[in-house]
């Protein structure tokens, strides 16, 4: 008993702050989707079709991340703090460089962009003035990003949570006075979306750079990192982070995959579907609070030669989640009546809107069991190559197969092409449990 009052302890120091970040980062898509979602509905599907890059951009970024806390939670679980400072400057070197070549990228083809994500041409010209501001904000995304989740993997969450909170301030602030042309600003309605983002990011990266030199005295990590030699972590880190850069590659195409596919079953639908990502993005916050503490605290058991403690701790993660899901499930549920007036919705948006919500809660009930599983307990112990695995396949017999089919071959209504896009959550636990119950998952990767 004081064993399970410890963790769940544990879990809630982590968690907690982790929730509430990830309640501030989510919240800027929020305010995205419903201040540009009383506009119209046009611009609120190029603001998420023109998304479409960056996630795709902060998921690799995530993967890259995710993928060396492997590496420094065990090394902080050992005391050891230059490996940490070389592995950090290592993952921040590539994924700022990642940032600026598609921001280049972006910059010099926006309309081709959009053209992947949808056929419609009002959508793809409002998008193209989105990318044409928010793409300078890679870079600075990637530098904050990285630093702090490395600092998550040493149990550092309030920095992270201090810093988004401030931006998501400054960002509420700056989206009413840009998208509505408040306070003697010229109305910039979807252009004003982009700007207020990129502000915020640049205000997140100074703040990174006065913590780094002002405030953090532990692990001493400073831009000279950026440029160190790295060569004898560089096998280690290629070896735990591309696979779970190969995994959340797959899961982000294969979100974008369903973009593709959405984006051309007209704009009631991509509008619907729009609403539905962002509350389901607000109800997953909880669940990506306790993902995060489930691969730290796993990590960090390992790291320590605890090997049979961090199996008991996995059953007790793993039973959290399905509790998560339950609760996250009736409450999007309980929403559906009200649910298409927050936004400026047509009546064939509105009944999109509420047959998705169905489908939408079975959804968060088996992402809340993968993602304190697949993303938390298993990655946290290395076991990288399997989560990889389990999503690639799930990947092209959801997403590819079924999507596509249901869509353009069957011809199915949106809300059922919908439900077989999301069906893939469903299939990854029939990987999952087995390889959770079997306990074969434990990897000592620190070198």
């Amino acid at each position: 008993m004081n064993r399970e009052h410890s963790l769940f302890w544990r879990i809630f120091y982590i968690a907690f702050p982790v929730a509430l970040q990830s309640l501030i980062t989510t919240g800027v898509a929020a305010m995205d989707t419903l201040m540009i979602g009383n506009i119209s509905e046009v611009q609120l599907s190029a603001v998420a079709q023109g998304n479409q890059p960056y996630f795709l951009f902060s998921t690799t970024i995530f993967g890259l991340a995710t993928g060396s806390t492997v590496l420094t939670a065990q090394y902080w679980g050992k005391g050891e703090l230059d490996p940490i400072r070389a592995i950090m400057g290592l993952i921040l070197r590539v994924g700022m460089i990642a940032g600026a070549l598609l921001g280049a990228l972006v910059l010099a083809f926006p309309a081709a962009v959009m053209s992947i994500f949808t056929n419609d041409p009002q959508v793809i010209a409002s998008g193209v003035e989105f990318l044409r501001i928010i793409a300078f904000s890679y870079v600075f995304a990637a530098f904050t990003g990285v630093f702090l989740i490395s600092l998550r993997s040493m149990e550092n969450v309030r920095v992270s949570l201090c810093i988004y909170g401030l931006s998501f301030a400054l960002n509420l602030v700056l989206h009413w006075v840009f998208i509505f042309g408040n306070l003697g600003a010229p109305r910039m309605e979807i252009r004003g979306a982009a700007l207020a983002t990129l502000i915020s990011r640049i205000c997140e990266s100074v703040m990174v750079l006065v913590y780094m030199y002002c405030i953090e005295k532990k692990v001493r990590f400073s831009l000279r990192d950026l440029f160190r030699p790295t060569r004898t972590y560089w096998f280690t880190v290629v070896r735990y982070s591309v696979p779970v850069l190969c995994s959340e590659m797959i899961w982000a195409v294969g979100i974008s995959l369903q973009a593709v596919i959405t984006g051309r079953l007209g704009v009631s639908a991509l509008a619907a579907i729009s609403f539905i990502s962002m509350l389901q993005e607000l109800a997953m916050v909880p669940v990506m609070g306790v993902g995060v503490a489930a691969g730290v605290i796993t990590g960090n058991l390992i790291g320590q030669g605890k090997d049979e403690e961090a199996l008991r701790t996995s059953k007790t993660m793993m039973k959290i989640g399905v509790v998560f899901g339950i609760v996250v499930g009736l409450i999007l549920v309980l929403l559906r009546p009200v649910a298409p007036g927050f936004v400026a919705a047509s009546p064939e948006t509105a009944g999109i809107i509420r047959g998705m919500m169905f489908v939408a809660a079975y959804l968060l009930f088996c992402q809340s069991i993968n993602i304190v599983t697949l993303a938390g307990v298993l990655r946290g112990s290395g076991d990288t190559a399997f989560c990889a695995g389990v999503d690639a396949f799930i990947m092209v017999v959801f997403k590819l197969v079924l999507g596509f089919s249901s869509a353009f071959l069957l011809h199915f209504p949106p809300v059922w092409v919908y439900f077989l896009l999301s069906s893939d959550e469903l299939g990854k636990l029939f990987f999952i449990l087995p390889r959770m119950w079997g306990g074969k998952w434990i990897h000592h990767t620190t070198v």
